[in-house]
């Protein structure tokens, strides 16, 4: 039993375990069960027994306030399911952010696959239990990942007294609750951020390929109405999307390409090169990203783009799904 473990080593925490089980059925499972469970409340711990991780506030009631809630290798009641698997971690951290204090933690070991952030595909990603994606959508960032072996015996295996081995490639994932002003109380390291991309066209008001003097130019970009040197500058633009977004959310952009612009009266070949492409990334940095967010972020953005940018169309691709820097990494973002 994990919980006997930690309060051997750490004498000065206050410690609530708990089991799904009842007392009875736990004893009847787990041969030292009676065992840890006398060492335990020996060392003025308390202990809980039919508690649902997914519905804590039947078990806690609204006045307890906790540091850190921890959970090694949650797993559905059967055979693995993905979908079930990760209907467990979204409710689990739906029931318990409420339960923790400002800057309080979550700590939750998961095998590397089902954590999915070291993943370098699509394919592995999915084929994770998306973690980072339930916990950012309920207020959590993920702070730290650690390598996690555990030195207690794992003796739970669907509910049966069967050791199950998670010594290899096992993380720790720690989620940190921001605080009520939106704030981060902790920065994620670059390397587990969540990121998410998307396109932003821009009209230039001159054709690249057309030559204007520079008072032309100039004076067909009067009043806020940016200029060909604005659109095409990517500090300019950059400094466009962070003040569209709020504190604790990193951009990160480049210049794509030009592309020409298609009229109604004119097949696309045939049209002048008046539209720069800008791929946009955005990454959690103190503050969690979702899907939700970077659509609102883009849609601000975009708003902008169009009252600046005379004839900018707003693009018809909503922002990518929310995934793991790793994935970036390794298609090559920053070479």
């Amino acid at each position: 039993m994990m919980s006997n473990q930690l309060k051997e080593k750490r004498s000065n925490v206050k410690l609530i375990a708990s089991v799904l089980e009842s007392e009875m059925e736990h004893n009847q499972v787990y041969r030292d069960s009676m065992k840890n469970i006398q060492r335990i409340r020996q060392n003025g711990h308390d202990l809980m027994f039919e508690v649902d991780a997914t519905k804590l506030q039947d078990s806690l009631g609204s006045d307890v306030m906790l540091d850190r809630i921890q959970w090694n290798f949650p797993h559905w009641r059967g055979k693995n399911n993905h979908k079930r698997n990760r209907k467990l971690l979204s409710d689990f951290f739906t029931s318990s952010k409420d339960f923790l204090s400002d800057g309080g933690q979550i700590h939750l070991a998961l095998r590397n696959h089902q954590g999915g952030m070291t993943s370098t595909t699509n394919i592995e990603w999915r084929a994770s239990w998306f973690p980072a994606i339930y916990a950012g959508e309920n207020g959590l960032l993920l702070s730290h990942l650690l390598p996690y072996r555990p030195e207690y015996k794992l003796s739970a295996y669907q509910f049966r007294d069967r050791p199950f081995f998670a010594q290899k490639e096992s993380y720790m994932h720690i989620f940190t609750k921001i605080n009520k002003d939106g704030g981060g109380w902790m920065e994620a390291p670059k390397d587990i951020q969540l990121y998410s991309y998307f396109t932003l066209f821009i009209s230039l008001p001159i054709a690249a390929d057309e030559k204007k003097d520079e008072s032309e130019r100039h004076c067909m970009a009067d009043g806020d109405i940016w200029s060909n040197h604005d659109i095409l500058d990517t500090d300019f633009v950059l400094d466009v999307i962070r003040r569209n977004v709020p504190a604790g959310i990193r951009a990160e952009i480049k210049q794509w390409r030009i592309l020409r612009e298609k009229t109604s009266t004119s097949d696309v070949k045939l049209g002048k090169w008046k539209v720069v492409e800008y791929q946009v990334v955005l990454f959690g940095e103190t503050v969690p990203l979702t899907f939700e967010s970077v659509e609102r972020h883009k849609k601000m953005i975009e708003d902008e783009v169009q009252q600046k940018a005379l004839g900018t169309r707003r693009g018809a691709w909503k922002a990518s799904h929310v995934l793991p820097v790793s994935i970036l990494q390794a298609r090559g973002w920053w070479d």
